[in-house]
This record gives structure tokens, C-alpha cells and sequence, in this order.
């Protein structure tokens, strides 16, 4: 077999990739340790993180981006939202091409992809959205001379550092940071808006919020530990000791968590009855706000997540843009695992190919389906004339092998009705032997004729049309150009006739 070379032209060692490469190393610069950045977290310091994580330090913003999923409710049900949408969404195979080689490899790729385990992989993936970047190490093994991943198991983000063109990942090692091995890992990169990786996650925009709520939330707490409690007021007397005074304040404390407490008869507790209990609204509703713009940021609107009206109409609307977002995820998941894990099954298992399998992940086209299955059931009877290869591959199926492979439809059964209509025509044929044959043979002589003024109008827009929704938008323009005179009276005619000979026949 030739020497692989992966996407960057590297070439392949395959004793490597049997190999755990990016273990944790216990002690050494790969651990799972935590730096928990949110404690303390204010706008300088936030500030401080991103530059830092801009010139390449990203551990801290890393770790900001960890602590967020597990301390803000509202972003990790958003961002749990959104990576599960994909995940579980069903992956198909299509094969390169129509040969038995190419259907071969799509074969094999299928088996492979129909692992219980796929679900849970492309999830850690998807922790791309977040952060900007998520890789999988894959364990590769070689059994019954075949190349198979035996797993794939998501790496810490932590344990990459990125080459100076900031978007080349380097693994760190206790000898430095090196290139990642070759068909070894799948580098998902996802990001929100154009630019370098790191700095199109998510969690980059919500980190504002994030911090912003969080002191709200603190401050709400704080009031909801006086709230509805006066505010207790000691007064000693003028020749109060230093042991007095401490005795009454430890009873104004006393007085706040376990409302009791015991003083001297010469001095006084007062309660001051709060006037502010409006003001707790205003935390819940700043609160409310932080949670609708998450929901903006990860989902890309908020009727599907949060208790906002707005209409059946808005909510449809929403639900498609969120179904944008979905199918923007799921084609950009589905390049990157042709990519990295693909791309490299078949060529450690066939050799390099021209053309490769294509990875599908969910099936976003069944409105458009619908709509074309209309279109093509009003239209062909028309006459319009349609490329079966192309409605094939519109829907997904793939053309019959040979005849005994081609689904037929079952027919109903007219019979009945069809020994009615034999035993009518016996009976005309019998009082007439040739009515009926002249009638339909004068029919067909006529019928191209007086038909010709409906169809053409309709084949003149269907030449000007490009797709089938444009052709059924413009069909009732069509309409006024329909000269149906001819064929009108023609009908009425050949109705009065059959009625005459009727009536003439059977009295």
C-alpha cells in the first residue's frame, strides 16, 4: 500500500494509532485540575481572561467556560439543548457514487456508524458549540485485517495549546508541545461567528452575562436574608461598660437567626419596619432578562425555552430559526466527521479514493419533500417531463439494481366495476355493433384538437420555469391564456349525442 498522507499532507504511521496518545498525566501538564476563574469574578478580571485567552492562553477561559455549564442553570439547559438536537438526530450514509466499490465502502461505513455509542460521541463533539473547539481521540484497532476505531473518547480542551497562527492545536507533552498524530483525532471547530476558533464560542458572549447575573443573584440573596425581617436596633445607656455593649449585640444578632434573646432590663431593642419590598422585583426581573438572552445566543430566539408569549405565528417562527441552527450544525458535524474519521476508515481499509462516502445527519428535507411530491403529481400529468435520477437523489433513494428490486404498487381491484362497464358495452354493441367503436374513433380524431388550446399556455410556462415552485406559483397565471371553447362544446356535443343514441336504443 502507498504511504497516507492525512489532510495535511503528513504521513500516516499506523503503529501509532493503536496507541492511547493523549493520556492524563498525573503530575505533569495534562491533568484534570481546575483553576475555578469565577471565583471573584469581575468585569477586570473577565477583561484580563479574554485578552489572555486571545494571545493563546486559554486554560482560564477554559476553565470559565466548564464552571458556566455547571453553575448557570439557563445556559447549560439552552447549550443541552442544542448539542442533544443534533446528537440524536439519525446519520445515514450515502455512497460516493453507483459502483459496487463505492457501495462497498458506504457499506462499511454504515456498519460502523450503527454503534449504540455514536449519540454520546457526537454530543462531546458538539462541546464545540460552546467553547469553540472540541476534540476526540480515536483508539483505533486492527482485527480480522481491518481497520476499526475501537473507540472514541473526548479530550480535555485544556490539554491543547495553539501554534502561532491560533488555529492549529498542538498537544502538550512533558517535552513540549508537538503536532497532533495523524488520523488520530477529530477536531470539531463550530463557531458562531467568522474569525479564529477560540474566539467564536459561546461561552465567550455569556460570560458577560453569566457575570452579571451572578452578581445579581448575590444581591438578591442578600436582601432575601433581611426581607420581611425589621431591622433591629440596640440602644444602651450612657454608662453602659464595653461588656454591656457586647452583650447587646450579640443579641441583636441572636434576634435575627433564632428570635430570641436575653438583655439587661436597662437597655432596648427597637424594630424598624422595612419600606422597600418593591425592590425584590427588580432582581427577579433583571434575572429573567439575563436568561432570555442566553436563550437569544444559544438557541437563537426564546419562545421554545422560556414563558413568552407572543402568538402561534411568532412561535412558528421561532421554531424555525432554531431549525436553522440545527441544520447548520448538523451539516457542519457531519463535514467534520467525512473529515477526520471517514475519510481515514477508508483509506487505512481500501487506499486513497477519489470520491468518498458522504455522512447525512438528519433529514430536514420532508416539508420540501411534501411540497415536491405535490408539485410532480400536478404537474407530470401535464405533460411535464422530469428527470427520474433527479427525484431520486432529491429524496434519498437509490435507483433499482433490476426489476425484481422495484417496489410496485399495489393496484386496488376494479373488477366489479369493470364487469359493469363490459356487460353495459355488450349490451350497446348488441343493439349497434359499431356506435360505440365510431364514437370512441371520432373522440380520438377530435381530442388533440380541441385540447391543444389548454396545453399550451401551460408548456410555454413550464419552458420558462427553472424549478417546480416556480412553476406552481405562475400556473394560475397561466389560466386566462386557456382556450377552452372548443373544448367545451365539444363535450357538450358528444354528451347530447350519447344521450340521443341512448334514448334512440333503449326507448
Amino acid at each position: 500500500m502507498a504511504v497516507l498522507l492525512d489532510r495535511f499532507g503528513k504521513p500516516v504511521k499506523t503503529s501509532n494509532l493503536t496507541k492511547e496518545d493523549a493520556s492524563c498525566l498525573i503530575g505533569g501538564v495534562r491533568t484534570h485540575e481546575s483553576g475555578y476563574p469565577s471565583f471573584g469574578l469581575t468585569p477586570k478580571k473577565l477583561s484580563s481572561l479574554l485578552r489572555s485567552a486571545d494571545e493563546g492562553n486559554m486554560d482560564a477561559y477554559l476553565d470559565l467556560a466548564e464552571e458556566m455549564e455547571e453553575k448557570e442553570p439557563q445556559y447549560l439547559s439552552v447549550l443541552g439543548t442544542r448539542k442533544r438536537a443534533v446528537s440524536q438526530l439519525e446519520v445515514s450514509v450515502e455512497a460516493a457514487g453507483s459502483s459496487a466499490e463505492e457501495e462497498k465502502h458506504a457499506d462499511f461505513v454504515r456498519e460502523f456508524i450503527a454503534r449504540d455509542t455514536l449519540s454520546d460521541e457526537l454530543f462531546d463533539l458538539m462541546d464545540a458549540v460552546g467553547k469553540g473547539f472540541s476534540v476526540s481521540e480515536i483508539i483505533w484497532e486492527c482485527s480480522e485485517k481491518q481497520w476499526q476505531p475501537l473507540k472514541i473518547q473526548h479530550i480535555n480542551p485544556k490539554w491543547f495549546a495553539l501554534d502561532n497562527d491560533m488555529r492549529t492545536l498542538l498537544l502538550k507533552t512533558q517535552d513540549g508541545k508537538v503536532p497532533l498524530e495523524p488520523f488520530k483525532y477529530i477536531q470539531c471547530v463550530m463557531n458562531a461567528k467568522s474569525g479564529l476558533p477560540l474566539r467564536g464560542g459561546l461561552a465567550r458572549v455569556v460570560s458577560w452575562y453569566y457575570m452579571f447575573k451572578n452578581f445579581d443573584v448575590k444581591s438578591w440573596v442578600t436582601f432575601l436574608e433581611v426581607y420581611g425581617q425589621p431591622l433591629r436596633v440596640g440602644k444602651y445607656g450612657a454608662n453602659a461598660t464595653q461588656k454591656d455593649k457586647e452583650t447587646l449585640m450579640r443579641a441583636v444578632y441572636n434576634i435575627g437567626a433564632d428570635t430570641a434573646a436575653c438583655i439587661p432590663e436597662s437597655m432596648m431593642i427597637e424594630f424598624v419596619t422595612a419600606q422597600n419590598s418593591g425592590s425584590a422585583e427588580l432582581y427577579q426581573q433583571f434575572a429573567q432578562y439575563v436568561d432570555l438572552m442566553i436563550s437569544k445566543i444559544v438557541l437563537g430566539q426564546t419562545t421554545t425555552t422560556d414563558a413568552v408569549s407572543g402568538g402561534h405565528a411568532v412561535s412558528k417562527e421561532h421554531n424555525e430559526v432554531r431549525r436553522d441552527i440545527m441544520r447548520s450544525d448538523a451539516k457542519q458535524l457531519a463535514a467534520v466527521l467525512k473529515r477526520d474519521l471517514i475519510i481515514p476508515m477508508i483509506d487505512l481499509n481500501f487506499g486513497t479514493q477519489k470520491n468518498y462516502p458522504n455522512i447525512r445527519i438528519g433529514n430536514f428535507d420532508d416539508d420540501d419533500l411534501t411540497a415536491l411530491s405535490d408539485t410532480l403529481a400536478k404537474l407530470v400529468p401535464l405533460g411535464l417531463q422530469v428527470s427520474a435520477s433527479q427525484v431520486r437523489s432529491k429524496i434519498g433513494l437509490d435507483a433499482p439494481k433490476d426489476e425484481n428490486d422495484v417496489l410496485k404498487y399495489a393496484a386496488p381491484s376494479f373488477a366489479p366495476a369493470l364487469n359493469q362497464a363490459q356487460k353495459s358495452l355488450n349490451e350497446a354493441e348488441k343493439s349497434d355493433p359499431d356506435s360505440v367503436d365510431e364514437a370512441v374513433k371520432e373522440m380520438e380524431a377530435e381530442w388533440e384538437r380541441v385540447l391543444t388550446p389548454v396545453i399550451q399556455p401551460v408548456e410555454r410556462l413550464l419552458n420558462d420555469c427553472h424549478s417546480y415552485d416556480e412553476a406552481f406559483q405562475r400556473l394560475a397565471e397561466a389560466y386566462p391564456d386557456m382556450d377552452a371553447a372548443a373544448l367545451t362544446e365539444y363535450l357538450a356535443q358528444a354528451l347530447f349525442r350519447a344521450n340521443l343514441t341512448g334514448r334512440l336504443n333503449h326507448g
